[in-house]
């Protein structure tokens, strides 16, 4: 069998998400997609809570989801790969047979951080001497029962060329910004009226607890978030 995988955060989930997950849902006879639930926080950034997106899959997201694909919510999306191919590679290791080909989908530089090269060491500058895949599943990796969509065919996952041309940056800047149009027009294909709810839904946290802010800000975004803001001010008085 032919087994995709799909590690992501997704906070939010956007074109380049859903680009992942109908690519490796067309290439494969099944989808492991792990998506992570835990809350998105940092200093001068817009804040994406777990709680929220839980609710947004399970509401909007999962409906247009291709019918082979498995979510599996909550810890960490990487190590659960690591952990599913843990028992594979322990009947590989010892000399026994598997049909199963997992594919292991991300875009190049996550490929590289957490699989093929690994994390660049802040004493060293260097990568580790062996990256994580040679170090955790080296039996499925010689032979063959392994592969990285990125590896394979590496302009088809790059941003701009093969993917679409989004991050999650960009993504959670429109939702402090208050680029409602701009946020719509990167969501995966939903009704007008579920758009709107998803960005209701992560802008309204963020208007309850002050939080209208982020570090990414263009000179044009702020400026013009910030005569909002002002101009909300006067209506409600305050």
């Amino acid at each position: 069998m032919k087994i995709g995988i799909v590690p992501m955060s997704a906070k939010p989930y956007h074109r380049g998400h859903h680009y992942l997950v109908t690519t490796a849902a067309s290439e494969n006879d099944k989808v492991l997609l792990f998506v992570s639930t835990s809350d998105r926080i940092k200093p001068d950034q817009t804040p994406i809570y777990g709680e929220d997106m839980e609710s947004i899959w399970k509401t909007y997201l999962e409906p247009i989801m291709p019918l082979n694909v498995e979510i599996e919510y909550g810890g960490s999306p990487v190590r659960k790969v690591f952990q599913t191919l843990e028992a594979p590679e322990q009947i590989v290791a010892s000399g026994g047979s598997i049909e199963d080909v997992y594919t292991i989908y991300s875009d190049k530089e996550d490929t590289e951080q957490n699989y093929t090269v690994g994390r660049i060491s802040k004493r060293t500058q260097l990568p580790p001497a062996v990256s994580p895949a040679q170090k955790y599943f080296p039996a499925l990796l010689s032979n063959g029962h392994v592969e990285f969509a990125a590896e394979n065919n590496p302009e088809m996952f790059e941003r701009g060329k093969g993917a679409p041309d989004i991050s999650g940056t960009e993504m959670r800047r429109k939702i402090g910004a208050e680029e409602f149009d701009s946020f719509k027009s990167d969501l995966p294909d939903l009704d007008d009226a579920s758009k709107s709810q998803i960005y209701d839904k992560l802008r309204g946290r963020l208007q309850k607890e002050g939080q209208l802010y982020e570090a990414t800000f263009s000179s044009t975004s702020v400026d013009s978030a910030i005569r909002r803001s002002f101009i909300n001010s006067i209506i409600k008085g305050s």
